[in-house]
């Protein structure tokens, strides 16, 4: 194959080729002259960042070896979309399996940043086997340990061993941002270093010196497309595009044009940074222009913040999942300031029906104070819940509900929220979960409450959207696939003590049915609030094995419209977070 190399001629030696196998461990076992006749089989090339190996589906069948960088396998999705399933860095192999069974190449795989390779072809092999027969032991222990380890198609989130920063305006061309995410970096336990355009002279050696020294090397790229910035979109495992949340994009930089330009496999995400006191205004135009992975709302004296991206990053991140259940969710608030007193640092929000809006003030930044004021307000000195009507659609008109989202929400966008933030509807029309990541924040947590009966649906694009727990009352899943880091869930809707009071409700008078009603034998809206989401229960109990720690308050004595023990409902909430915690803590903050 005909690759571009990366290094000089002069430096690729036997000897220094025999140097460098020696120290991989997929040749370390392998006695000296068996290895010395490996090496001398072995082929020495350099692949550039962002360049195809091999694509899917390809007869060649030669096995590379990585001697630095990092190499990924990509395998399309559903959608045709290539997805990064696997990742390869030094000592480990590619093409073991087409070496020996000569089919067609199964994934396409590109260097995720500049990388030096062997290659040993199947002509080579058999040559080796056939004069050391020992080799064949060398292939076989790498068969084993790949199929020990199947590729899964789900996106790959590994820690990055280089990130690369993109101006989009001058005002971004400095070290300062990239030094502030250095430090986020140390703070969280990753050795991390910046390298700006002094670096450009560097020899390979020293970058690979560098980079042994450190967990993570910042590469901070000029906003011209340079030499230097050539030299960084090669070695970017992470790209990170940097802008402004409030000013208008005037034009691309000659940088990021670069990336835009190529193909570009690395994963590229999007920072938009503000002021404390400023409020987002341009992020769904830089979406529009910028279609990445996940964008970032940063304010830039904010050390929480580049903790926050420091952690997206590298795949520490906590997610927290907030389930459905009525008044019961109220006890996520208590889930929320348990987990804060403790010491961790929530970074994703997500939820569905009641879950959906606790997570929504969390994801604004409501400290737990303000949390508690909005829900009380909302729940428990008014009841949203209280416009009978005409049961044409829903027994409630829905207008109360609209009103004090839109009084507590306001005019946010998904999109503009501190933390990254989901929620999940019901669309009957497509019968599908919808994934609501971008819009007005009050509309989709409308959409998410709308249960079938009790309030009506939210129509958009004629679709009909209705309570995100018909479907999935707690989409630890949809968290789970952004591959950010632990997943932790707050579910509500177990332990429910939905039992009746009394039989032959058909046969009983109806001030009978009122007097058993309030001691805890189904009404109407109670019945339709538990049918409602109970198709999604049982799907919740087997996400519950990808999730890191599963918090389920105890509170089967809790009627799913008992507003009124709101405060109970949070302690509780609060209290079987620290319980849990004291069991849980260690293994929670392994995963970060």
């Amino acid at each position: 194959m005909n690759h571009e190399e990366t290094m000089d001629e002069s430096v690729r030696t036997f000897p220094r080729l025999l140097e460098r196998l020696t120290v991989l461990p997929a040749l370390s076992k392998l006695a000296p002259r068996v290895l010395h006749a490996v090496a001398s089989q072995l082929d020495w090339f350099g692949l550039p960042g962002g360049q195809v190996l091999f694509n899917r589906g390809d007869s060649e069948d030669s096995l590379y070896i990585v001697l630095s960088g990092r190499l990924g396998a990509f395998l399309p999705d559903d959608y045709g979309n290539e997805v990064l399933v696997r990742q390869m860095t030094a000592g480990e192999t590619v093409g073991e399996m087409a070496l020996l069974s000569g089919l067609p190449r199964s994934a396409t795989v590109a260097a995720l940043r500049d990388s030096e390779l062997v290659r040993l072809s199947k002509a080579e092999f058999e040559i080796l086997v056939e004069e050391h027969p020992h080799a064949l032991r060398f292939i076989t222990d790498l068969l084993v340990s790949r199929l020990q380890q199947p590729p899964r198609l789900t996106p790959s989130m590994e820690a990055p061993g280089t990130v690369v920063l993109i101006p989009l305006a001058r005002e971004f061309e400095n070290d300062l941002i990239a030094r502030s995410l250095a430090e986020a970096f140390q703070q969280i336990g990753l050795r991390a270093t910046v390298l700006n355009a002094e670096s450009v002279s560097q020899p390979a050696d020293w970058f690979s010196a560098v980079e042994r020294d450190h967990d993570i090397m910042i590469f901070r790229a000029d906003y011209g497309a340079t030499a230097w910035t050539r030299l960084c979109l090669r070695q970017g495992e992470r790209l990170v595009l940097i802008g402004s949340a409030t000013r208008p994009l005037e034009g691309i930089s000659p940088a990021a044009s670069l990336l835009l330009d190529q193909r570009q496999r690395s994963i590229t995400e999007l920072v938009l940074y503000r002021t404390e006191s400023e409020l987002p205004s341009q992020t769904l135009a830089m979406m529009s222009r910028f279609p990445m992975v996940q964008h970032h709302h940063l304010r830039c004296d904010s050390t929480r913040d580049h903790r926050r991206l420091a952690r997206m990053i590298s795949g520490r991140a906590i997610g927290l999942v907030l389930s459905g259940g009525g008044a019961r969710g109220m006890s996520h608030i208590g889930v929320i300031r348990a987990l804060t007193e403790a010491g961790f640092e929530v970074d994703l929000f997500g939820g569905s029906s009641m879950g959906s809006i606790v997570a929504a003030g969390a994801a604004l930044g409501w400290s737990n104070a303000e949390l508690t004021s909005h829900m009380r307000e909302a729940f428990c000195v008014t009841n949203p819940v209280s416009d009978y009507t005409l049961p044409l659609v829903a027994l409630f008109r829905g207008k109360r509900t609209t009103d004090f989202l839109q009084r507590h929400l306001e005019d946010h966008q998904i999109e503009d929220c501190v933390y990254p933030y989901f929620c999940v509807s019901t669309n009957l029309t497509t019968a599908s979960l919808k994934v609501h990541r971008t819009g007005p924040l009050w509309r989709a947590t409308r959409a998410s409450i709308a249960i079938p009966g009790v309030l009506p649906p939210v129509i958009e694009e004629s679709e009909i959207l209705v309570d995100g727990g018909v479907l999935n009352n707690l989409p630890t899943d949809v968290m789970s696939e952004m591959r950010r880091g632990p997943v932790v869930a707050s579910d509500v809707s177990r332990n429910y003590g939905f039992r009746a009071t009394i039989d032959d409700l058909d046969q009983r008078p109806l001030w009978q049915l009122a007097g058993h009603a309030r001691r805890g034998t189904p009404n109407i809206i109670t019945l339709l609030m538990a049918a409602g989401t109970m198709s999604s229960y049982a799907i919740g109990r087997k996400l519950h094995e990808r999730v890191d720690m599963v918090i389920e308050p105890q509170l089967s004595h809790v009627n799913m419209l008992d507003w009124k023990s709101f405060d109970l409902i949070v302690e509780e909430g609060y209290r079987s977070t620290m319980e849990l915690l004291e069991d849980k803590r260690g293994a929670l903050l392994q995963r970060q």
